[in-house]
């Protein structure tokens, strides 16, 4: 075994090292020494605060100028398409069930709800674009609902299912009650008993009359339902 070196005590009368004291100086004051570990954690603590802070700032911006786009009113920019369309929207009737450019087309259809200003009551409605020379385009609006029958008009233009659904041959689209069987010619006019000619008269089943008509007025590009017959 390697022997243990045991630490002598100090001789008598041998004095210890001392390290020696800075002089002082008179009337200045000296500060204790700073420990510098405690300045990694105020460093930290400081620049988290300002990135926490910055963050916040960047997103409180962001939300400002979100309220205040969704704030403006649509085409605020004066000339650009935004503001076209709503000039345009704005400067049409308010009673259009449809345009001229929707209803381009022959057989061309839409549906719409036409409120009457004598009942203020909502019906169902559709316009059809007939057949017609384009100088002088011809419509026909009428309401969905017939009298005395819960059965609301269809307007098909698949003359295959027609033929199998009722079996008749038609060379063009037809209106018909599907639940009551009855086909509703658009090229063809009826008179009521009154005298006055109706559009729609029934070529197969045995409706009481033709669709109830609602009268319409081109103005300008737009299509503009006035009143039922």
């Amino acid at each position: 075994m390697t022997p243990r070196t045991l630490q002598q005590p100090p001789r008598p009368g041998a004095q210890e090292k001392i390290a020696p004291e800075m002089p002082r100086i008179p009337e200045i004051k000296h500060a204790p020494p700073r420990a510098r570990g405690r300045l990694k954690p105020l460093v930290t603590v400081t620049l988290a605060a300002l990135v926490c802070a910055t963050g916040l700032a960047v997103w409180l911006s962001h939300r400002r100028s979100a309220e205040l786009r969704a704030s403006a009113p649509s085409g605020a920019t004066s000339g650009g398409p935004s503001s076209d369309a709503s000039s345009a929207r704005a400067a049409r009737n308010p009673n259009a069930v449809a345009t001229l450019y929707e209803l381009a087309e022959p057989w061309s259809s839409k549906a719409f709800h036409f409120v009457d200003p004598n009942t203020h009551q909502s019906v169902s409605a559709m316009i059809i674009h007939l057949p017609s020379p384009p100088a002088e385009p011809s419509f026909w609006a009428f309401s969905l609902t017939t009298p005395f029958s819960r059965c609301q008009l269809q307007y098909v233009t698949d003359l295959s299912a027609l033929s199998r659904r009722f079996v008749y041959s038609a060379d063009h689209p037809m209106v018909v009650s599907d639940c009551d069987g009855i086909l509703y010619d658009p090229l063809k006019m009826d008179t009521l008993p009154d005298g006055s000619w109706v559009r729609g008269e029934i070529v197969r089943g045995g409706g009481i009359r033709p669709p109830i008509a609602i009268q319409i007025e081109v103005q300008g590009r737009d299509i503009v339902a006035d009143r039922t017959e």
